[in-house]
């Protein structure tokens, strides 16, 4: 038997041993969450040997300034329980239910329009709660207070005014409260401003001066200092015609409101033109007609006076008159004493392009989405005036309908979800044949048999909008409705579909009616008021049908231009040319259907037999063509 052989044992291969190096890449994510928590709760020796550590975390400027009007049920907790100082633990037995503060807001956050009764009582309610629509007051301190008493004060005093705000909205159903600004971060920068200015200049829309006015605002300023003034700037006031103007100007003299129109965007085209022609450019002053009688009164002296857009330098001049003639402020030793006007407001009602107007260059950034400011920053004007330009918030208010602030410009609307609400003011506002004209497509309408009323759906528009466009949904091939709201939104916004809201009357501040609201605004939905490019293709389509003394309401619909189909020749309404697919159809679609199945497009099949009873007739009677076998076999001798 052979000797049993030894078990190799392993040895390590020969040659240099593995070395662990150590990760070059010192960015990651891991390494920089490991910094950040190391440094929240860092602990610094001074020289002198004393502590110093923070408790609280740093967070970026643009995280803690960020706007916020919504929140969903839980985050509103959650932020509640931090500006309470509060601590919380999660017990899986307890039943926890969260309830809705808008619970029966819904139905006219979609859009619902109200009657002229409903909404004559909705204003008396919103009249007899308006004095509780408060903006938080800063609390009281002085300089012997520290950092974190001074904050723990201001989050419990802004808590407190959320709860009343939530009050309000429990206590009273009918009451619709616009989204507000709950970041308190923002509303220290209002307080800082509203402090050091002398003159407060709130600057409104001037589509809906009302909506964009805080009243509340202005009692806290005097508040403060009983010295300090107040101005309501109304921008964008080239939009409104001198009867409009006229109308507004009454309302808010009789109400003892000191108010200015201005308008950013002609200023700053003026500018523009200067400093392209040189100082030898004279803008020209836009002739309009001359009005001294509004519905049968004569218009004072001091109206017309008031109704006038000021340029540059009258507003300057106003800013001076109106502020104190003595700084209020105490200016540091060695500094010279120095007037502050805070400008305050919405987002994009204009004030970093006032701004931009006072000073005569781009000094502030300008943008088309709401909350571009972000923190208020200060324009010196000139040695004596100093201008302070507070980030835009939104202040608590009351309204109608959810849709009116995406229609003004409020919230942004690229980030919108809700497209139907917003749209059917739009639609209920600005009539038909303006839509048509101004788009140059075809909405075809419900007729009366079907339940319509002439005044198109926002569904209606909107897929009107997207076929003669050709905006489709991919699969199915249907309209776009949600890309075409935002294009008809943005229009709105920026004023291509003009509405003025008019003031309440005069007598007992009752809201107008629809109709009055459609004779307000009657003369801005003219030929005259369209695009050039759109007026010359519907005069020359008016020149084809022999159209003399041309009324866009009256006689637009006898016109066929662009996408939009005039009346046929039996004067019943055209059908829209149907674009992409019988998917994208409004309605009917059925209907078209069967049409095309039954009729065949005028086609006619003509059949003298049923199909299935065909015979070929073929020399053996067969129904196929193949011949016999035996004949295919047959040989060459047979043959």
């Amino acid at each position: 038997m052979p000797p049993k052989e030894s078990t190799k044992k392993w040895k390590p291969p020969k040659g240099p041993k593995p070395i662990h190096r150590k990760n070059k890449n010192t960015i990651g994510l891991g390494r920089a969450i490991q910094s950040a928590r190391a440094k929240e709760n860092e602990v610094q020796i001074l020289p002198d040997g004393e502590l110093r550590f923070a408790t609280d975390k740093h967070e970026a400027n643009w995280v803690k300034l960020s706007s916020v009007t919504q929140e969903s049920a839980l985050d509103e907790f959650l932020n509640t329980a931090e500006l309470a100082d509060k601590d919380f633990a999660a017990d899986r037995h307890s039943n926890v239910k969260i309830i809705r503060m808008d619970a029966g807001s819904d139905s006219r956050s979609q859009g619902v329009s109200l009657t002229n009764t409903q909404k004559q009582k909705v204003n008396e309610l919103q009249r007899s709660q308006a004095k509780n629509l408060i903006v938080p007051r800063r609390p009281a301190w002085n300089q012997n207070m520290t950092r974190l008493q001074l904050d723990r004060q201001e989050k419990e005093a802004f808590l407190n005014w959320r709860r009343k705000l939530a009050t309000l909205q429990e206590s009273n159903e009918d009451l619709l409260l616009t989204p507000f600004e709950r970041n308190i971060e923002v509303w220290r920068q209002l307080w800082r401003v509203t402090e050091r200015s002398d003159l407060v200049v709130q600057i409104v829309d001037a589509r809906d001066p009302l909506l964009f006015r805080s009243r509340d605002l202005e009692l806290s300023v005097k508040e403060l200092d009983d010295r300090k003034q107040n101005l309501l700037l109304i921008n964008k006031a080239d939009l409104l015609t001198r009867k409009q103007r006229i109308v507004w100007a009454k309302y808010l003299l009789s109400r003892g409101i000191s108010f200015t129109f201005f308008s950013a965007a002609r200023a700053n085209e003026i500018l523009e033109k200067q400093n392209e022609l040189g100082d030898d450019y004279i803008p020209k002053d836009e002739e309009e007609e001359e009005i001294l009688e509004v519905d049968g009164e004569a218009v004072d002296a001091e109206v017309l006076d008031k109704i006038q857009i000021l340029k540059i330098d009258q507003l300057e001049k106003l800013f001076l008159e109106k502020a104190p003639k003595e700084p209020l402020v105490t200016p540091l030793p060695g500094k010279e004493s120095i007037i502050q006007i805070g400008l305050v407001g919405y987002p994009n009602v204009g004030k970093s392009s006032t701004i931009n107007a006072l000073v005569g260059a781009k000094k502030v950034s300008v943008s088309a989405t709401p909350g571009k400011t972000k923190h208020f920053q200060t324009i010196k004007l000139s040695d004596r005036v100093m201008l302070c330009d507070c980030p835009g918030l939104v202040f608590p208010n009351f309204a109608y309908n959810k849709g009116e602030l995406v229609c003004n410009g409020v919230l942004p609307i690229d980030q919108l979800r809700d497209y139907i609400g917003p749209t059917n003011l739009v639609a209920e506002r600005i009539p038909k044949y303006f839509i048509e004209a101004t788009y140059g497509i075809h909405i075809q309408t419900k007729s009366e048999d079907e339940g319509g009323d002439g005044i198109p759906t926002a569904q209606e528009i909107l897929v009107s909008y997207a076929r003669a466009r050709g905006y489709m949904t991919q699969g199915f091939g249907a309209a776009d409705e949600s890309r075409a709201s935002r294009y008809i939104l943005k229009d709105y916004v920026n004023s291509k579909l003009l509405y003025v809201n008019p003031p309440p009357h005069l007598e007992d501040d009752t809201p107008y009616s629809k109709e009055e609201c459609a004779d307000f605004n009657k003369e801005l939905y003219t030929f005259q008021k369209l695009p050039e490019s759109r007026q010359e293709q519907l005069a020359d389509a008016a020149k084809h049908r022999n159209i003399e003394g041309f009324d866009l309401a009256r006689d637009l619909s006898k016109l066929t231009f662009s996408a939009h189909i005039g009346q046929g020749a039996d004067g019943q309404e055209a059908r829209s040319v149907n674009h992409g697919g019988k998917q994208a159809a409004l309605h009917n679609a059925a209907q078209d259907l069967d049409d095309d199945f039954f009729k065949l497009n005028s086609v006619r099949g003509h059949l003298t037999s049923p199909f299935h009873k065909t015979v070929s007739t073929n020399e053996n009677g067969k129904r196929h063509n193949k011949k016999n076998k035996k004949s295919k076999k047959k040989s060459p001798a047979q043959d």
